[in-house]
């Protein structure tokens, strides 16, 4: 734990992802020490300052709990398998590869770190700097996030403004052509030795629109021009025309530039079956071992399982802003455990709450015939015996 010496340490300063400084921040950043686990006898013999240092360190280490699922450390495999043979000479078409799921099902917190860790592999493989005189530096990702109404212009300068290049700057990227703004992008990814290009959320081009299609054209000029692989990710990808098979007009375009696609999925957790259940259960164990709070208790989360489905609707990231939520105010308000009682008082997403009350009684429902049928079949072998 921190020194009795010490400040509180404020959460580091966020940049955005899609400036080199801000991934770079993010992809090099330590991993964060977890709190010292006191009893509640050491928590409450704390001087005024310990505490509150030690409160603050908490809430941030939940803040920022990060658990990998079986789903993810599949799509990890897969992402892993597609950049290794993506290691061909520059003669060939790479392929590319895009996340397509609901929403806050952690496309984003997958993606990037993901990225993180294959940042770290290359810098380990290759070093920080690309030559002697340490002027130009090794980014193996670049990341960008994509808005409404995109064009292919914009699209380029989204590129450019991830390693703050001049052409970003007033009067220059207005006097320069679509081309010159390509050429410049590419020239970025070459000379920074950019091997991953992440783009998050595609689903904000419109394939309804020209623009839309010409910048769908231009990212398959992208995937081919540069000695990258891109890694796309979005919301129902399949449903906006962004990804899948089409024979005419902007479909058959869309054919052709998504054919070298790999399309990866997220999907929410089910108690449907006892698959999963035990991988609803494994993950709310992933989480109890998590928290650092001085009441904790071994099933403090598990014993809740299908309250805490009925709750999030199976949605990861219902469920992890319903724990954080739950963490932060045990901590504020000395209970020191997260129990029903605390967290029905919490509200989180209105998409989670509006279901809440369906899938509640449609669960209990669920429980009372599942116990009605272990009684029929225990009535039954009695009266056999």
């Amino acid at each position: 734990m921190t020194s009795p010496t010490s400040a509180p340490q404020q959460p580091p300063r966020q940049r955005s992802l899609s400036t080199y400084e801000g991934w770079t921040d993010f992809a090099e950043r330590p991993p964060r020490a977890r709190p010292e686990e006191l009893s509640r006898a050491q928590l409450e013999s704390l001087p005024a300052r310990d505490r509150v240092v030690y409160d603050l360190e908490r809430r941030v280490w939940h803040a920022n709990i990060l658990l990998r699922t079986r789903q993810v450390e599949d799509i990890e495999l897969q992402l892993a398998d597609i950049l290794d043979s993506n290691l061909q000479d520059s003669d060939r078409v790479k392929s590319a590869a895009a996340i397509d799921a609901p929403p806050a099902l952690g496309k984003s917190t997958v993606v990037n770190n993901f990225g993180r860790v294959f940042h770290q592999q290359r810098i380990a493989e290759a070093g920080g700097w690309l030559d002697a005189d340490r002027d130009v530096r090794h980014l193996p990702v670049c990341h960008v996030t994509l808005t409404g109404r995109l064009t292919i212009k914009g699209l380029h300068m989204m590129i450019l403004g991830f390693y703050a290049h001049p052409a970003t700057a007033g009067i220059l990227h207005r006097s320069m052509a679509g081309r010159d703004l390509a050429r410049a992008a590419a020239e970025c990814i070459e000379r920074h030795d950019t091997r991953l290009v992440i783009v998050d959320d595609l689903h904000f081009l419109n394939m309804r629109t020209r623009d839309g299609v010409e910048v769908a054209n231009q990212l398959k000029w992208l995937a081919n021009e540069y000695n990258a692989t891109f890694l796309f990710a979005g919301v129902a990808l399949r449903a906006r025309g962004l990804v899948g098979e089409g024979e005419t007009g902007r479909e058959a375009a869309m054919a052709q530039t998504f054919r070298r696609w790999t399309v990866l999925g997220l999907s929410p957790f089910t108690l449907t079956h006892k698959r999963g259940r035990e991988e609803w259960d494994r993950l709310l164990f992933g989480v109890e071992q998590a928290l650092v709070l001085t009441g904790a208790r071994p099933g403090m989360l598990v014993d809740l399982s299908r309250y805490l489905f009925a709750r999030t609707t199976g949605n990861i990231g219902s469920l992890m802003d319903l724990i954080r939520r739950g963490a932060s105010r045990a901590i504020r308000t000395g209970r020191e455990v997260i129990d029903r009682e605390l967290l029905d008082d919490i509200r989180i997403d209105e998409g989670a709450e509006t279901e809440r009350r369906e899938l509640e009684a449609k669960l209990d429902q669920q429980l009372r015939n599942h116990q009605a049928r272990r009684r029929k079949n225990q009535d039954g072998e009695a009266a056999a015996a």
